[in-house]
């Protein structure tokens, strides 16, 4: 476990020792560090506490026996210490500026196999950005909202968020700082599917997303503006910059290279880890990089990440760790798990629909004409590359393969119900389909 869920996790005892070390600036013995215990334990506990302290990776031995010296390791010192009393540790303008696109890696190479093991084994379609937003966009609405608001403090349920989003209806009982949350999420993913076949945000949009997602919670001044003032992080020592300009370009940049990464779950994580680091706004930061860290996946036709079932105290302390180290491990772990938990639930909502190719709609009014020609003509599977040769001859080599399958496909299973779509008789239909599949023997 990481030495930063480790100190959380210390018992009384195991505290008592570690905040004694911390008053060690050398390594001491084990008699000598329990002289400086106000309520030392017996000896044999004490070695049992220190052995265990030592299995856990937060201290380190050095010597034999009588002669053994103990010290606090590196990590443990400074993450066992106040943050407050911490040496600050300040932007660093190289995590951003010296990430190279599709050669840096910031999620770790086992978190983005088990996203991606994850995305295999539930299998499904791949369609469209704009068709599969469309068709997931209620469900994400409401996850997304109630999950990220959830990791701001905000005490909406589940159902009460989805009551909210889609019929407008404020739970009873609630700030309205927290309904106002809940809405702005809704107008920020809102905003970021309407726009998914769009280019790539830049800084000016994402500045605009920020407006939608802090509006009524900040100074109207403060929406979408880059900050110029100074910010402190809870529970950490550290101190993102207050320059404008080098916030206005780490952004910049930051989307730049997000638009260039071509693994959308590297893509993903490089956005919310780097959004939250950054800290370009006054107040929202960790909103605006939960959201962005969707961009990419969307507009691969993969499921989100929308934070159900995320455990808050890895997700934040890994952020923690990310500020102060750049380690991205602990974060890693935590977003790999929650997507693990929602993908299976996003591509099973889909599995009773069939989702239409981008294609498909584009080229409607043809496709009627040209499945209504199959039918008439009992045209057999292997004829249609020659009709789509001939009829969408204005479509390049890769749309003529899809319109293959599309007509093939649709013309194999289509009911004969559905005949009247192609001016045709059930019987077209069912004759067509009958000779196709004798064809096939």
């Amino acid at each position: 476990m990481h030495a930063i869920i480790e100190i959380r996790n210390l018992n009384p005892q195991e505290r008592a020792v570690m905040e004694a070390l911390l008053r060690s600036p050398d390594p001491v013995s084990q008699r000598e560090l329990m002289s400086r215990m106000r309520e030392a334990p017996s000896q044999a506990t004490m070695s049992r506490v220190m052995s265990g302290l030592i299995g856990r990776g937060l201290l380190a031995k050095e010597g034999q026996t009588r002669g053994a010296r103990f010290f606090l390791t590196p990590d443990a010192r400074r993450l066992a210490t106040d943050p407050r009393r911490r040496n600050p540790i300040p932007y660093d303008p190289d995590r951003i500026g010296n990430y190279v696109p599709n050669e840096t890696r910031w999620l770790p190479d086992g978190s983005a196999g088990r996203m991606q093991v994850a995305v295999d084994k539930v299998g499904g379609q791949r369609p469209a950005a704009s068709v599969w937003c469309r068709a997931i966009a209620e469900r994400f609405l409401i996850d997304l909202s109630w999950a990220s608001s959830n990791l701001e403090g905000n005490t909406y349920d589940h159902l009460s968020t989805e009551l909210l989003i889609k019929y407008g209806q404020t739970a009873s009982g609630r700030d309205i700082l927290e309904t106002a949350m809940i809405l702005n999420h809704k107008a920020a993913i809102s905003a970021m599917i309407d726009s998914i076949e769009e280019s790539f945000p830049d800084a000016e949009i994402v500045r605009r997303r920020h407006v939608l997602m802090m509006r009524d919670l900040m100074d109207p001044a403060d929406l979408g503006t880059i900050r110029r003032n100074a910010v402190r992080v809870s529970a950490t020592s550290y101190r993102p910059a207050s320059d404008h300009v080098l916030l206005a370009s780490g952004l910049g940049d930051l989307l730049a290279k997000a638009r260039l990464v071509e693994n959308p779950f590297e893509a993903s994580f490089l956005l919310l880890a780097g959004i939250s680091y950054l800290q370009a706004f006054g107040d929202g930061n960790k909103r605006i990089g939960r959201l962005l860290s969707n961009e990419p996946l969307l507009r691969a036709g993969l499921p989100p990440l929308t934070f159900i079932g995320i455990d808050q105290t890895p997700y934040i302390l890994g952020l923690i760790e990310f500020y102060e180290t750049g380690a991205t491990d602990l974060l890693g772990e935590a977003i790999a798990l929650s997507y693990e938990t929602t993908v299976h639930d996003y591509v099973q909502a889909m599995s009773g629909q069939r989702i239409p190719r981008a294609l498909e709609i584009r080229e409607r009014a043809r496709i009627s004409r040209a499945l209504g020609q199959v039918f008439r003509d009992r045209m057999p599977d292997e004829e249609i590359p020659g009709l789509v040769d001939a009829l969408f001859d204005d479509l390049d080599e890769e749309d003529r393969s899809s319109m293959v399958e599309i007509l093939s496909e649709t013309a194999s299973n289509a009911s004969p119900t559905s005949a009247f779509l192609y001016g045709l008789t059930e019987k077209d239909i069912q004759e067509r389909n009958a000779a196709n599949r004798r064809s096939r023997i």
